[in-house]
């Protein structure tokens, strides 16, 4: 993935699409949609909030450019997940404007997850594992979609970690065309975070929060495209390493899904419920909680790196290692909300 590194048009193209995205999310920040705080948020004041707009306009326009600037071919695939990022962009952004039912997010959702799920993965993998991967992948597509959504509740949070697995997918990847894909959202997500983080100018909104986590979670899937067969010992590298690198937002997430389930509530409704948030209500600076999710994403996608997955020993240092870290952090804010009288999550 380094071949381009040196490429001046490539440059000039890496420069290029992060202003772009910088310029329309300052637009953005101006024309003012704004996110009112209410119970649950974990802002004080009205802040905008379209500038996920910026992140995946530069991205969309980034990425259809890059392909023949460098000469590279087109495939069905990017093409496919070009148009539901593009599609989910577009209904996310009038839920943001109109607020609709989350019925009607979850839909599109399940939509566009059907969609990468027919085009990403190879006709012949499909047909080997007699079609029951398709359920699971729609499922990871919708899962992940949504806990990026959930997450994107501090500044830099979501963005940041977005970043930080586009950068390890790049370098790792042996798909050329996703890699390219992961570095034109890489971009946008640069020209978005000096304006959010550490305090916020303007939030991604449902915009940038939904569309990084479809894409993200279509990282993982990208290298099915070349598979005719897989089990539990042929997983692809990049599989793992995204699975790794969202493996703290896939804790918080779940942990929280399963805890609101046991106490019968609404898993729908909107709260202010994770451990992230749980955090910054016992007063941990959300800055600091930013940071710490981050680390967390670096910590899963150094384990890759770290121990290949090839024996028994390190495939149980490894999950053992990305564990421990959710498992200290989960009995430090049990700790934190009993210090500080929090009875009510």
């Amino acid at each position: 993935m380094t071949s381009f590194s040196f490429h001046p048009l490539f440059l000039v193209w890496l420069v290029g699409t992060t202003l772009l995205s910088a310029f329309i999310v300052k637009t953005m920040a101006h024309i003012g949609v704004m996110d009112n705080p209410v119970e649950r948020s974990s802002h004080t004041m009205p802040t905008p909030k379209g500038g996920g707009v910026g992140i995946i306009c530069a991205f969309l326009i980034g990425s259809i450019i890059i392909f023949p600037l460098l000469h590279q071919p087109y495939l069905i695939s990017i093409i496919a997940l070009l148009g539901t990022v593009a599609f989910l962009s577009i209904i996310s952004w009038l839920d943001d404007v109109k607020q609709w039912s989350a019925l009607i997010k979850l839909a599109a959702q399940i939509f566009c997850a059907i969609i990468i799920t027919l085009f990403i993965p190879s006709l012949s993998l499909l047909q080997q594992t007699h079609y029951l991967l398709v359920p699971i992948i729609i499922l990871w597509v919708v899962y992940i979609t949504n806990a990026f959504n959930f997450m994107d509740g501090l500044n830099g949070l979501a963005a940041g970690v977005a970043a930080i697995c586009c950068l390890f997918f790049y370098y790792q990847t042996q798909q050329i065309e996703f890699g390219l894909i992961a570095l034109a959202l890489f971009c946008g997500l640069m020209g978005f975070l000096p304006f959010n983080y550490p305090k916020a100018e303007i939030f991604m909104g449902d915009v940038g929060s939904q569309s990084c986590g479809l894409l993200l979670a279509s990282f993982a899937i990208a290298p099915f495209n070349r598979l005719d067969h897989i089990s539990i010992t042929t997983v692809p590298s990049e599989t793992i390493l995204i699975f790794f690198l969202l493996f703290g937002i896939i804790y918080d997430v779940t942990f929280t899904l399963i805890r609101r389930a046991k106490e019968k509530a609404s898993l729908l409704q909107a709260h202010r419920s994770h451990l992230y948030q749980m955090a910054h209500r016992c007063q941990i600076p959300a800055s600091l909680v930013t940071l710490i999710q981050w680390s967390f994403c670096i910590w899963g996608g150094l384990l890759v790196l770290l121990f290949p997955l090839t024996t028994t020993f390190n495939i149980i240092c490894a999950y053992s290692l990305l564990m421990i870290p959710q498992i200290i952090w989960t009995l430090f804010i049990l700790y934190k909300t009993n210090q500080h009288n929090i009875k009510k999550w």
